[in-house]
């Protein structure tokens, strides 16, 4: 877990132990997980002490409290092998973007969408650039996912067999429309005070996040099946 995962773990527990308990309730819930507690009743903010208790409190811990809570959700195995590769085949600008993909799906869906988005387009972007294939001038994530494919003979409409034409349609069409939800229901790009605001929940992150894993697992394992080792 990376600091700004912790930041935001931690200040999910507090923002949650404000509003679910008192205080004395929040230091025997603490104590249970060897939280030294003050011996106090009434603090002038809950949410800044239960930060403060939990400043020091290893990682593990931090997470075991959450996942009491509800707050905290292991990482999926897409989202643990993407990691990987991010950090392995130096994609760093997809791996800082997924970084806070990941920390900001409970605290900040929004941000974490926005963040789903730019993952995939900085790994169409890596794998172009890899291939040596101009990026194009309409860097949607929409075109650069065509581009991707094309370059990579991934296109459905070059497949004769139904199921994977159907299967890489999907997860093009996945791909798609995280980049318009990005676009219009979040405020990634700003918004006018026309424009009709859709909640967006962590589970929406979550999905986008997921999706964002999977298929950019798929474009570079597929880079480097293919085309690593004629590279130059």
């Amino acid at each position: 877990m990376n600091q700004i995962e912790r930041m935001n773990l931690v200040g999910s527990i507090a923002c949650e132990l404000q509003e679910q308990m008192n205080t004395t309730s929040i230091n025997t819930f603490l104590s249970g997980f060897c939280i030294a507690c003050e011996d106090v009743s009434i603090v002038p903010s809950k949410r800044t002490y239960v930060e403060g208790l939990l400043k020091s409190a290893a990682n593990e811990t931090v997470i075991e409290i959450a996942s009491q809570l509800g707050l905290y959700r292991s990482k999926t195995f897409a989202t643990e092998n993407l990691a990987s590769y991010l950090e392995t085949e130096g994609y760093k600008a997809a791996h800082d973007d997924f970084e806070r993909a990941i920390a900001f799906i409970d605290t900040d869906p929004e941000q974490a969408m926005g963040s789903a988005s730019s993952i995939l387009e900085s790994i169409c972007k890596g794998v172009l650039e890899r291939l040596k294939i101009t990026i194009p001038k309409d860097q949607t994530l929409k075109s650069l996912v065509k581009a991707t494919y094309g370059a990579m003979d991934l296109s459905p409409e070059s497949h004769a067999d139904p199921d994977i034409k159907q299967v890489l349609g999907g997860i093009a069409n996945a791909a798609v429309g995280i980049g318009v939800i990005r676009t219009k229901h979040s405020s990634f790009h700003g918004r006018t005070d026309a424009q009709k605001r859709y909640r967006l929940t962590a589970r929406h992150a979550r999905l986008a996040v997921g999706s964002s894993a999977v298929l950019g697992c798929f474009l570079i394992e597929t880079y480097l099946e293919r085309f690593a080792a004629n590279a130059t």
